[in-house]
């Protein structure tokens, strides 16, 4: 019977060997398939061909048939190139299709809400953290604060000072029973308070002229007489140390000096030697 020839391409004819026959080769196959040589060995009823393009069939009547296919792996882009090709030649044109996968690099997918979620809360918790750092920073500065301001207040509340830069002309007590202390000094120098207080007398009062009185802490009262002006007003909040007027020569004075009481218990309280009450509170003269 006589065996249908196989297809020829376009590079030619090659001997192929006859498996009936020794040594015997047969020169109507043709020897290239598609894009590479290729060797047909009959075996029986089918021969099969195995070459790096594609696979090569041929049927029982000798009709051979090529399916060539490559495949592209994916790469790192995460895509895929498939390409197939079915005829008996190269020449016939195969069909390509490109099929997106999702690969290392893919963004294209859905958002992960765990991780989204787990975001938030971090950011939460980080902002929660600042919150109570910044609390707790405003707690300490207000506590250090309020450590201060009482230190400030204790200091203020411990300080006399002079209440004439002058000299001592005459002491508490005596055979005249002198009832305060009085101090000579040029007539305008500044009178100051001796301690922080409100004013509670200012004006003329009967034998010690132009007079101020004021009261402190502890219902303790100083008393400032024969000044030759006044500068402070009933009720006025003065400091330690702030003018209140100027030394002069009024009312039953025999020269310029500013004469300076301490009473205990309010204003008609308990007169107290001036001299050592300054003293203890660290003013000496």
């Amino acid at each position: 019977m006589t065996r249908p020839p196989f297809p020829r391409s376009e590079h030619g004819t090659h001997p192929r060997r006859n498996a009936s026959v020794a040594d015997e080769w047969d020169e109507s196959v043709p020897g290239r398939s598609g894009f590479v040589s290729v060797q047909l060995r009959r075996t029986g009823a089918a021969t099969a061909v195995v070459s790096t393009i594609g696979l090569v069939l041929i049927n029982a009547t000798g009709i051979a048939h090529s399916e060539t296919t490559a495949q592209h792996q994916p790469g790192r882009t995460g895509s895929t190139l498939a390409a197939s090709a079915s005829g008996a030649s190269a020449g016939q044109s195969g069909t390509v299709q490109v099929v997106s996968t999702a690969g290392a690099d893919d963004l294209s997918g859905p958002i992960d809400t765990e991780v989204s979620d787990d975001q938030r809360r971090m950011a939460e918790l980080l902002e929660a953290k600042d919150l109570v750092a910044t609390r707790v920073a405003a707690v300490a500065l207000a506590q250090r604060d309020a450590a201060a301001a009482a230190e400030a207040e204790r200091v203020a509340a411990a300080r006399w000072v002079r209440p004439i830069e002058a000299r001592v002309t005459q002491g508490f007590g005596g055979s005249n029973h002198h009832i305060g202390v009085d101090f000579g000094a040029p007539h305008g120098t500044t009178i100051h308070a001796a301690h922080r207080g409100t004013i509670i007398y200012a004006g003329w009062e009967t034998g010690y002229g132009n007079f101020v009185q004021i009261m402190h802490e502890n219902n303790v009262v100083t008393s400032y007489g024969h000044m030759s002006r006044i500068d402070v007003r009933v009720g006025q909040e003065v400091d330690t140390g702030e003018q209140i007027g100027l030394e002069g020569n009024t009312g039953k004075s025999t020269g310029p000096h500013l004469h300076f009481e301490v009473r205990l218990n309010g204003q008609y309280g308990t007169k107290v030697d001036p001299l050592a009450w300054l003293a203890g509170h660290g003013v000496t003269y």
